[in-house]
């Protein structure tokens, strides 16, 4: 016989999936498991027409002669199409990565250390 005030102690997982993969409980109908990061649906992905030809890029014109294996052969200067406003010149830092050390010339003292036996801790 069963009482009105016990409660099914499964009820907590109304409402909630296990994800495929790796099993974690997460509530029903997300898109991405939290633990795992597996997608479990096609939510998150939106349908997209394909562009018309007339919207699509052209394609450019490739020199071959841009990709050779000449050593002497002059590098192609790129021209963007977009606007010259947008660019801003780096006005900023200071900052050296060369290797140049100025203590190079310094004395090295040499020091005679103390290195104590090794012991065995434990044999086979």
């Amino acid at each position: 016989m069963t009482s009105d005030f016990m409660a099914d102690r499964l009820d907590v997982l109304v409402g909630k999936e296990s994800c495929p993969v790796c099993g974690t409980i997460s509530q029903k109908g997300t898109a991405r498991c939290p633990e795992c990061g597996t997608f479990h649906s096609g939510i998150h992905l939106e349908e997209r027409e394909a562009p018309p030809p007339e919207e699509r890029m052209s394609n450019r014109e490739v020199d071959p002669s841009d990709y050779s294996m000449n050593p002497k052969a002059a590098i192609a200067s790129e021209e963007f199409e977009g606007d010259d406003a947008n660019i801003k010149n780096w006005g900023g830092g200071s900052t050296d990565f060369s290797f140049i050390d100025e203590n190079d010339n310094l004395p090295v003292e040499s020091q005679i250390l103390e290195i104590p036996e090794s012991e065995e801790i434990e044999t086979d």
